[in-house]
């Protein structure tokens, strides 16, 4: 197995942006594929030759990848580095995956996801872009695109069958990781569009439960914050549009260790034996 990162995410008869967007650039991609099919009938098999996995487990997202990676794949765990669980109305290409997957190895975050677009469907608008940050800490991360290094997938997924629904599923991951200040990364720098509006799925027509109500049980059974939306902190931008005086004085810091290190290359007698050779050397060349 060549790859390290995996996307596992659900998938229907209508779903198509695991083809047109998560697979743009095949022959780029530095992933896998699993897809785990909802409905009860596969109306076009064909649409899913090629992809690295497929399994009708017919079941609420969460529950599918509990199963998955309890009882069919448990050894993936071992085999796989960060896992990817995209809902199947998130457009993000193939590239920005890539650069996803690298920056949370880079960063060795623990839970992280991509920014929203500012064109998107969204429920909490602090994951929308933000076009002067490289990326953000936050406390916590959305239950619809987080992306799982393995340590923090198996710490956090005896919560995947917790409710129905899957709200408050999220809430609960940072308090199993122990509220950490540092490793729950929102990349502004990686964008995705959520296309479809909150709440407006097949999910919410199949539950037969009050979404809050399990938001509000989940939470008391693991005894975590209800929410924990919030930020702790973010590496900036530095340019001349998002900030003129950061940027001079940044221009000014490097103009300046350029000076010292070329003072610094000679000693000022190394300098001048230094140029006394040249000359010297300049002489011979007249004189032959």
């Amino acid at each position: 197995m060549a790859n390290r990162n995996i996307i596992i995410a659900p998938c229907g008869n209508k779903s198509y942006l695991f083809r047109d967007s998560w697979l743009k650039h095949p022959e780029k991609r530095a992933f896998d594929v699993c897809l785990m099919f909802y409905h009860e009938q596969i109306n076009a098999p064909e649409k899913y030759a090629g992809i690295d996995f497929f399994y009708h487990l017919k079941d609420f997202k969460y529950f599918m990848i509990h199963e998955l990676l309890t009882r069919i794949h448990p050894e993936w765990l071992q085999q796989y580095d960060y896992f990817y669980f995209l809902d199947d109305d998130i457009e993000i290409d193939t590239l920005q995956i890539n650069q996803l997957f690298a920056l949370s190895r880079a960063f060795n975050s623990s839970i992280s996801q991509a920014s929203l677009s500012r064109d998107s469907f969204c429920s909490w608008p602090m994951f929308k872009q933000k076009r002067d940050s490289f990326c953000r800490y936050v406390g916590q991360i959305e239950v619809m695109s987080p992306l799982f290094s393995a340590q923090a997938l198996q710490t956090c997924m005896p919560s995947f069958t917790g409710n129905r629904s899957s709200w408050g599923v999220d809430s609960v991951w940072s308090k199993l990781l122990g509220y950490p200040e540092d490793k729950l990364v929102v990349f502004d720098t990686v964008t995705m569009k959520h296309t479809l509006p909150v709440g407006g799925g097949e999910l919410y027509q199949k539950i037969g439960v009050d979404p809050q109500v399990d938001w509000k049980k989940i939470t008391d059974d693991f005894g975590a914050r209800k929410q924990n939306y919030r930020e702790y902190g973010r590496l900036q931008l530095v340019n001349k549009r998002s900030n003129r005086i950061v940027h001079s004085m940044h221009m000014l810091q490097q103009a300046w260790a350029s000076v010292k290190r070329a003072w610094n290359d000679y000693d000022p007698g190394s300098r001048i034996i230094s140029r006394k050779n040249k000359l010297l050397r300049k002489l011979k060349l007249v004189a032959h």
